[in-house]
Order: C-alpha cells, then structure tokens, then sequence
C-alpha cells in the first residue's frame, strides 16, 4: 500500500481535531472582538491597544504623589503598591476617583512596606498631555483626590 492509498487520517493524524480546534479559536476571536471585553482575553482585544487615539485629544494616566514624615515628596505608580496601572483605572468611578477606603488602604500598603519614612499625604491624579494635529501639547495634571481626606482635595 502506497501513501496515496492511504487513508487521510493515517497521513495526517490527528488532523480533525486539529482543524476542529483552529476553527473554534477563529470563532472565539471574532465573537470576542466584537461583544467581548478584556476579561475575555485572548479571545477580546484589550480596548486600550485597540483603539485610535484623536489628533486632537488626550492621552492621560494615573498616578500618585505621596509625601513622606520626613517632607519628601514621591512620585509612585500602580506597582509601588502591588498592582498593575490597569488594576487602578479599573476602579475608577465618578469623576475619576477611587473610594476614600480604597485610597487610604493604598497608603496603608505602602507605609507597611516604608515603615521608616511612612506616607502623611498622598494625592491621586491624571497626568498626560494634550494633542493637537497629533503633536503633543499642554501637559495636564489634576489632583483627583488626597488622602488623608481634607487636605486640598479639589
């Protein structure tokens, strides 16, 4: 019996369920970049990759301003906590802003980890910058809340 005389399956085994499985991922991923969102992931494009940015825009972040016992200001992100900068946006609610709880056990992660020089202040906000004609413009930064709360927040 030659190669041609073969059946199919005994040339290519496994080819059915290989074939089933490819077909299945296409379908997951059209589904996915059409009604999913990024908890779907693979199978969902992550928004913020996937979208175009307008010329005339913004493109912000968030981030945190702490100021210490002894009066040094730091500048923090998302993993100066433990986290991922995606991990705070998702919290985000009206206007931007975290909870006063979810804030202060913020602060109380990091005056955990810094126990000499603990945090007295620390500001939650939005940085990024402006876009016009696609070049970037005006830089913005705007406090969206401090904790403890009461001091200066906006």
């Amino acid at each position: 019996m030659s190669v041609q005389d073969a059946p199919a399956e005994s040339v290519v085994p496994g080819r059915r369920w290989r074939s089933a499985l490819a077909v299945a991922v296409v379908l997951g991923t059209l589904v996915g970049s059409g009604f999913l969102t990024d908890d779907s992931w693979p199978f969902a494009p992550f928004r913020m990759f996937s979208v175009a940015v307008r010329p005339n825009g913004r493109v912000v972040k968030v981030d945190f301003v702490g100021t210490t016992r002894r009066g040094r200001e730091v500048v923090l992100d998302a993993s100066a906590f433990g986290l991922r900068r995606a991990e705070v946006e998702g919290q985000q609610g009206p206007g931007g802003r975290l909870s006063d709880a979810q804030l202060a056990a913020l602060a109380r992660v990091y005056n955990d980890r810094h126990r000499s020089d603990p945090l007295v202040r620390l500001d939650f906000r939005r940085i990024g910058r402006e876009l016009v004609d696609g070049r970037p413009g005006d830089p913005i930064e705007q406090v969206l809340q401090t904790w403890p709360p009461g001091q200066g927040e906006p």
